[in-house]
């Protein structure tokens, strides 16, 4: 098995990268030839996911989400009433930081911490228009995502 974790610095809400390329790099690095690869984001309030690359789904996909769906904003989460929530899961960093109710909706609607695509003769066995993305789904900051692969290498 290898791993690599390979840090981000997001710029924004609902910020979408490809993240490929990378995961590409990665098996070349390692040599893989057959096998899984397991994309694993560490944080609560991002998704990984496997869709198409286009800007017009990533601007339809955040209006469903923040707009209809999820907006950004107190909106009644219980999750943002710092009153009763229980006090061992209070941010330490500060009350801003926990006011991401939206956030974590949107990742339990949308997705999953982590995708795992199968590796033949070394090539991830992605469809014609798939891609993996790393979806921030709350402000920027750094986030973590570990690419795990378990499987034959040369």
């Amino acid at each position: 098995m290898h791993t690599k974790i390979l840090t981000f610095q997001t710029k924004e809400f609902f910020q979408i990268e490809n993240i490929t390329s990378l995961v590409e790099d990665f098996l070349k690095e390692i040599k893989a030839t057959s096998g899984l690869v397991n994309v694993y984001v560490q944080h609560t309030t991002v998704a990984i996911k496997i869709n198409e690359d286009e800007a017009g789904f990533f601007a339809d996909i955040k209006r469903v989400l923040s707009e209809e769906i999820c907006p950004p904003s107190d909106a009644g989460y219980q999750h943002n009433d710092l009153e009763s929530r229980d006090p061992k899961t209070l941010c330490p960093i500060s009350k801003e930081e926990c006011l991401n109710g939206h956030s974590h909706v949107s990742q339990m609607l949308i997705g999953t911490a982590s995708e795992t695509i199968p590796v033949v003769n070394g090539e991830m066995q992605l469809g014609r228009w798939q891609q993996i993305l790393m979806i921030e789904l709350d402000h920027a900051r750094e986030r973590n995502v570990m690419l795990s692969f378990l499987g034959e290498t040369s």
